[in-house]
């Protein structure tokens, strides 16, 4: 497999026709920054439905006891549907989020209400997330593109702009169930687009490197990457050195506990 950044365009006969193989950029650049685009937003969390969406947030203000009015940071925000959602019940939410067309259509559907979050476009490792916020989220999986150390700066930082007292959700995917269940090679179809993808984990930096091949009507779009996977003990103890106290563990949003058989892991913390 390739090391991440490798990109260039190669010529593929498929059914006796040339394709293109397409990335980003003939020139190295951050994988995740190339693999977030217009497919992967509307078949990623643009399929989650508005009830899935409202039942997250039901849990984001149950686990993180959320007050009146409280000032929520909201990481990594995609689209902003759970900034949207937040913003709704009568919080205000602050989004950060690198990918200025997912930012556009978050502020498309804020357009008519009455209030909008405060989005920032920016990356998170260097954006001024500010001060005094009551929680913080990471959902969604988003989390484990950077290196160890950028990861762990970007955790002390939302640490930082919490007040005392402040709790932080954090939603991702499970380590050892990841291994437990892991696949070299999967091939599926999404909206009529046959996707392949290979994979290869590291045991020694605890990283999925992998390919993407979406095969569309006349092109093979290429996505490269090296997703940072995290245990739960793993994170609570990063995340303890940090400063957090952990609350609580959960596999699911009926609260039930995490356990080394939980897919999705949704971690409590408090500053």
């Amino acid at each position: 497999m390739r090391a991440v950044g490798e990109f260039r365009r190669e010529i593929l006969l498929v059914s006796h026709e040339a394709i293109i193989v397409v990335a980003a950029s003939n020139k190295p650049m951050e994988w995740f920054n190339d693999l977030y685009d217009d497919f992967r937003m509307t078949t990623g969390f643009g399929h989650v439905s508005d009830e899935q969406t409202k039942r997250e947030v039901d849990f984001i203000c149950d686990v993180l006891e959320l007050p009146e009015e409280a000032r929520v940071l909201d990481l990594f925000c995609g689209a902003g549907r759970h900034s949207l959602e937040l913003m709704r019940r009568g919080y205000a939410a602050t989004g950060i989020e690198f990918n200025p067309d997912y930012l556009k259509l978050a502020k498309e559907l804020s357009e008519g209400a009455g209030s909008t979050p405060h989005f920032i476009q920016g990356d998170v490792r260097h954006v001024d997330f500010g001060e005094g916020y009551d929680a913080a989220i990471i959902m969604f999986n988003s989390f484990g593109y950077f290196s160890d150390e950028e990861d762990q700066a970007v955790l002390a930082r939302t640490y930082h702009a919490l007040k005392k007292g402040g709790r932080f959700l954090i939603e991702v995917l499970n380590r050892d169930w990841i291994l437990k269940h892991f696949k070299e090679s999967e091939v599926s179809e999404i909206n009529g687009v046959r996707v392949v993808e290979q994979r290869e984990f590291d045991a020694l930096t605890s990283r999925n490197n992998f390919i993407i091949e979406r095969y569309e009507e006349d092109r093979v779009v290429r996505k490269e990457g090296s997703w940072r996977l995290y245990s739960a003990h793993e994170l609570k103890n990063i995340l303890e050195g940090i400063g957090f106290r952990f609350i609580a563990g959960y596999s699911n949003l009926e609260k039930e506990s995490l356990t080394k058989d939980t897919r999705l892991m949704r971690m409590v913390f408090e500053k």
